[in-house]
């Protein structure tokens, strides 16, 4: 009986082993729900020698725009990055069994860059719609660091396909907004946006949203769990938009001076908000909410964020040393506070995309405008839209950007920084240092609001 014992472990081990090498049976069965997504934008004149045949944001080229997605409902209904469909005029959506069918929107959430797209079931014989294989959403708070992935996309538009690694890390944030992403080292290149991220059980736990690489080292991948993926896309299924929970105030992480106790410290508050008129107030220190302790901004702006308007929320709060509960009723969130989300949002998600060589060629939307880096300092500019603010202030191509809002620039990122400042600052006008051909001169660039 021993022998037996131990040929079976044996034998159980080496299948396990084997089944590790190939994870073939597990992209058959994934690989249908993924789709290639392709839009039509406006073109643009564009010469090829004015960019040598560097791959850049496709939209500068006048082609088509490239990108991924996957069925979440097996009546068409499709999940991508926002920015993959953003501005176009014609949406078509190829399955992995190669049929071509066009995509209607069904809605947009820009704070998470999110987009749910919905291609028509319908046949002839009207009993038998066609039938798309929809994912299933996991947990993504249950994924560990160093757990298995499979992240599924369509890269530089050759086709879906799909790369394996693991989870790096969780919680990353990466300048969009306050939403956290789960890092990876799987393949994630251009394309690859709005692609799955699947565990092995074959969950999505992910929707693939940016690169970050730097010169001479590889790229690591973020994904938006799907959690939030999923919340957000069944309220755009429902009603097209996203309803956010509003508290009506701000908080910092801080201490409480008469008990030494931390919390969050409430910094300002609205005084239309229902955390008003219970009595919140500035200076007052929250310490549990729901039962929870009050130990990460962070996490508790998104817990009341995705709670449904209506709904209530228990705080524990000291105010000068005495503690307090109190019940908060959770407010839709105003369009001008989503604004403000959104313009923080804006757009990082394709914003971290470099190559690792020296003819990097970087698309700026806000300008309009590619660039790859100057020696020693600046950013040469190689194309210039039609429409881009540069060209009504005698900026030509060839012209190097030195400098950002009188800071000196080195990197696109350096440039994006700069732009980022400005569109939180409401959109102020950015101040541009440039080196022509004859001489330097300063520039004050106003930056047109997205979709203006």
């Amino acid at each position: 009986m021993r022998f037996s014992f131990v040929l079976v472990g044996c034998l159980l081990f080496s299948f396990q082993a084997r089944a590790l090498d190939s994870y073939a049976d597990i992209v058959d069965e994934l690989m249908p729900s993924v789709v290639n997504i392709s839009t039509e934008k406006k073109v643009i004149d564009t010469r090829e020698h004015d960019v040598d045949n560097v791959m850049i944001d496709p939209s500068l080229q006048g082609r088509e725009a490239l990108g991924s997605g996957f069925f979440i409902r097996s009546d068409g209904y499709i999940l991508t990055n926002h920015h993959v469909i953003e501005g176009a005029k014609k949406i078509t959506v190829v399955t992995n069994d190669n049929k071509s069918f066009e995509a209607s929107v069904i809605g947009i959430d820009k704070p998470s860059d999110l987009a749910v797209l919905k291609i028509d079931n319908k046949t002839n014989d009207k009993e038998n719609p066609l039938i798309f294989k929809s994912v299933i959403f996991g947990d993504a708070e249950k994924a560990r660091i160093g757990d298995k992935i499979l992240a599924f996309g369509n890269p530089y538009g050759l086709g879906v396909s799909v790369s394996s690694g693991i989870i790096s890390a969780k919680s990353r944030n990466i300048g969009f907004g306050e939403q956290q992403y789960l890092q990876t080292d799987a393949a994630i290149n251009r394309g690859n946006s709005g692609g799955p991220m699947f565990n092995l059980n074959g969950e999505v736990i992910g929707v693939n949203a940016a690169i970050f690489t730097m010169h001479g080292a590889s790229g690591v991948g973020f994904s938006l769990p799907s959690n939030i993926a999923n919340w957000i896309s069944s309220q755009l299924i429902e009603t097209g938009k996203v309803r956010r929970g509003w508290l009506g105030f701000e908080v910092a992480y801080g201490f409480d001076k008469y008990t030494d106790k931390s919390g969050f410290v409430i910094t300002a508050i609205d005084e239309e908000s229902s955390a008003y008129k219970e009595g919140l107030r500035v200076g007052e220190i929250i310490i549990a909410y729901n039962d929870k302790p009050a130990a990460n901004v962070s996490d508790f702006q998104r817990f009341t964020e995705t709670m449904e308007p209506g709904q209530t929320l228990r705080l524990k709060t000291l105010s000068y040393g005495e503690e307090i509960r109190n019940v908060i009723k959770i407010q839709e969130m105003p369009e001008r506070e989503l604004q403000n989300i959104t313009n923080k949002a804006l757009s990082e998600s394709r914003k971290f995309y470099h190559e690792g060589n020296s003819d990097d060629v970087v698309y700026i939307s806000e300008l309009k405008i590619a660039v790859k880096e100057a020696s020693p300092r600046g950013l040469t500019i190689v194309k210039i839209e039609s429409l881009s603010p540069l060209q009504e202030k005698g900026i030509s191509v060839g012209d190097v950007i030195l400098e950002a809002d009188r800071s000196e620039i080195y990197t696109a990122e350096n440039l994006l920084e700069s732009i980022r400042y400005a569109v939180f600052d409401d959109y102020r006008p950015l101040t541009l240092f440039i080196q022509g051909l004859d001489n330097t001169f300063y520039s004050t660039i106003e930056l047109a609001k997205e979709n203006d």
